[in-house]
């Protein structure tokens, strides 16, 4: 078989005023493989210069290499990376059969003093190649920067970014007095307390109003007869369940809900005559008002997932967003996606970004502790990268950190999960699930731990509960089971907890949950977000595998972001 080689020349060029180029000091500090498939590292070099070079070896088509590169701003001057060049030169030149990608990393965005950015690099060669590379291939990336001016600056106050966003904006609308950002938007996302949100507009107390991206949990609105919001298990899951879990809970202010009946899923009223709400809380749901007034599915709010709106229409259903269906009404009764509103005060601000998906707004840390043990330093949302694998903070407890997989048990690590990757559950009510045995088999565990002895150490075992929940059901009494317990190292996600919805995540595929709802039925999470218990348990899904990391587990780096996750 021939072999094709890729070598790959990483160039950083600085440019900048040259009587300070003695403080602008850029380097690489990391090269590291992250994902690699039938491909192996020749060499690489670079590690305290602005040069990084690395040869893979790429076996045959549809071999593919990932890294990871850290680049640290190491002088004394912040930075802005103005341009990005090489991708599309090198990808233009034979064989265009091995390509190259780079993510998690910008044009625009900052690298302040004293800031480290990891992003990726991606080898692939096509595994529609029928052709045989004879020869080598160079594939070259420079990344400019230049020191960040008053110009090019991207901090300041949060709610003046969001008025230039409004004033920029083709699309507003005004609703209880505030103003609000419609249509299409590209540079209104922000980082906030473990979960990107999406600014919407400036309340009429000029607080800033902000929407989750994902949808965190799927559950019940409420009970079957009852249109009041304020008693219903979204009202107490978003103030009594997710609110104690942020961070930064004195940046949010205290907030009037409009939760007012409508029969018209089209509804656009832009004041509140008559609230079914009495309460002023933390965090609440859009109404299907707003999302109407936002231009509804040509606007930003979609995101091809379903999910409450606090708006009821009847006793028996509340209205949904959901682009596939028309009327958008769903059961009360029945399990949908929840993306949390919140408003943060008109006096935060924003340290960085520039409002992207991949350079979002970074909102002013007040508490700015990110070293000492995972446990006590990190919160839920927050990004971790263990065994060369980014997954998210569920929750933390003297038992350690338990993290959820920020993708699907992926053997082949394409991104498609095929039927060797899904699994029954095969549910004994007398003796445990098969599925619970499967993931804790020491095939599953090296995947886990990519066979690494340090990682797999950081592994505690711990017990897992799968007490059964029935449709409609108060999320509270199953997240308080302590049935059917079982002890192991991996588990999987409970109906109700946070992170048990879909979150965004490229080619979303249905996946199990540990919550049984009876001997013959599983609980799964759709593609869509939404759940459903009436799954058999001979039926196949995909596994978003859920650990718990040792209390004692230290981070060593990162700060918790999408870009930057713990490194522990």
């Amino acid at each position: 078989m021939c072999v094709g080689y890729a070598a790959l020349s990483q160039i950083l060029t600085i440019t900048g005023t040259s009587g300070i180029s003695g403080d602008f000091n850029i380097e690489f500090t990391k090269i590291e493989e992250n994902t690699m498939v039938n491909a192996k590292t020749i060499t690489k070099d670079g590690i305290g210069s602005t040069t990084a070079t690395f040869t893979v070896d790429l076996e045959k088509p549809g071999s593919s290499a990932i890294y990871d590169l850290t680049v640290e701003n190491k002088g004394t001057i912040d930075a802005i990376l103005t341009n990005i060049e090489g991708v599309v030169e090198s990808n233009e030149k034979e064989p265009l059969d091995i390509t190259y990608s780079v993510t998690g990393i910008e044009e625009k965005s900052t690298l302040n003093a004293g800031e480290q950015k990891k992003f990726q690099v991606k080898v692939v060669w096509k595994s529609s190649s029928t052709s045989v590379p004879t020869t080598s291939k160079s594939l070259t990336l420079k990344l400019n920067y230049e020191q960040k001016t008053s110009s090019s600056s991207t901090e300041g106050t949060l709610v003046t970014k969001v008025n230039e966003l409004l004033a920029d904006s083709s699309a507003t609308y005004s609703y209880m007095d505030g103003t609000y950002l419609g249509g299409r938007q590209n540079s209104n996302y922000v980082w906030f307390d473990g979960f990107m949100w999406r600014i919407m507009g400036v309340n009429a107390d000029g607080s800033v109003r902000l929407i989750t991206e994902e949808e965190v949990t799927a559950i019940p609105w409420g009970t079957e007869n009852t249109v009041d919001y304020d008693t219903s298990y979204v009202h107490d899951w978003l103030n009594n369940y997710f609110y104690p879990k942020l961070k930064d809970k004195n940046l949010i202010v205290n907030t009037t809900w409009c939760s007012e009946t409508t029969t018209d899923g089209y509804s656009k009223r832009t004041t509140c005559t008559n609230n079914l709400s009495t309460q002023i809380k933390p965090v609440g749901l859009i109404s299907i008002d707003e999302y109407n007034l936002s231009l509804s599915w040509m606007g930003y709010l979609v995101n091809n997932l379903t999910f409450w709106t606090l708006t009821p229409d009847n006793t028996s259903k509340a209205w949904l967003v959901n682009i596939e269906n028309p009327d958008r009404l769903g059961v009360n009764s029945y399990s949908f996606g929840v993306r949390p509103v919140i408003s943060v005060s008109s006096e935060i601000n924003f340290t960085g970004g520039t409002g992207t998906l991949t350079d979002p707004y970074m909102i002013e840390d007040k508490t700015n502790d990110t070293t000492g043990t995972l446990k006590d330093h990190s919160y839920t949302g927050e990004y971790v990268t263990y065994a060369g694998r980014n997954y998210r903070v569920v929750e933390t407890s003297d038992a350690g950190t338990k993290l959820i997989l920020d993708g699907y048990y992926d053997t082949n690590n394409n991104g498609t999960i095929d039927t060797s990757e899904k699994f029954q559950y095969d549910e004994n009510r007398s003796g445990g699930c098969t599925l619970c045995t499967k993931i804790n088999e020491d095939l599953f565990i090296n995947w886990i731990t990519n066979n690494n002895s340090n990682d797999a150490s950081k592994l505690v075992s711990t017990t897992w509960y799968r007490g059964a929940y029935w449709t409609g059901g108060d999320y509270k009494i199953n997240l308080s089971s302590t049935e059917n317990p079982y002890t192991g190292k991996v588990g999987l996600i409970r109906i109700g907890e946070t992170l048990s919805g879909q979150l965004g995540l490229d080619n979303p595929q249905s996946y199990w949950t540990g919550t049984p709802k009876d001997s013959t039925y599983v609980w799964i999470v759709w593609d869509n977000g939404s759940t459903t218990g009436d799954r058999t348990i001979v039926m196949w899904y995909g596994v978003r595998p859920v650990i718990m990391i040792s209390p004692n587990t230290t981070i060593t780096g990162g700060n918790g972001t999408p870009n930057s996750p713990y490194q522990i």
